[in-house]
């Protein structure tokens, strides 16, 4: 997978560097939100796979395969590692933001 490059291009009466701090400031704010929402959510994973003796990519493959029926407590497991792949996604782009200057 490539490096995408994107430009923001803002239209602001304040002081570039002004701007460059809160926007700063806001990218930091979301990407320590998604952090702790990951670890949230590995957390919740990992608590499953020791109850159950697997891993979440072992009971991934098996959950899709319809081998393990249509308990709530699958259901919760599988939310867990979505959210967990959600956040990881959304903390990895927040933590890749760099200024080119």
């Amino acid at each position: 997978m490539g490096i995408a490059v994107a430009t923001l291009s803002l239209q602001t009466t304040y002081p570039q560097n002004e701007t460059k701090m809160i926007l700063d400031e806001a990218f930091h704010k979301e990407r320590d939100f998604a952090y702790t929402r990951f670890k949230r959510f590995h957390k919740e994973c990992q608590t499953f796979e020791q109850e159950y003796g697997i891993d979440s990519d072992q009971f991934l493959q098996q959950f899709e395969s319809g081998e393990l029926g249509d308990d709530v407590q699958w259901f919760d497991w599988y939310a867990a590692i979505r959210g967990k792949k959600n956040w990881e996604k959304k903390y990895s782009i927040l933590n890749d933001i760099a200024w080119n200057e």
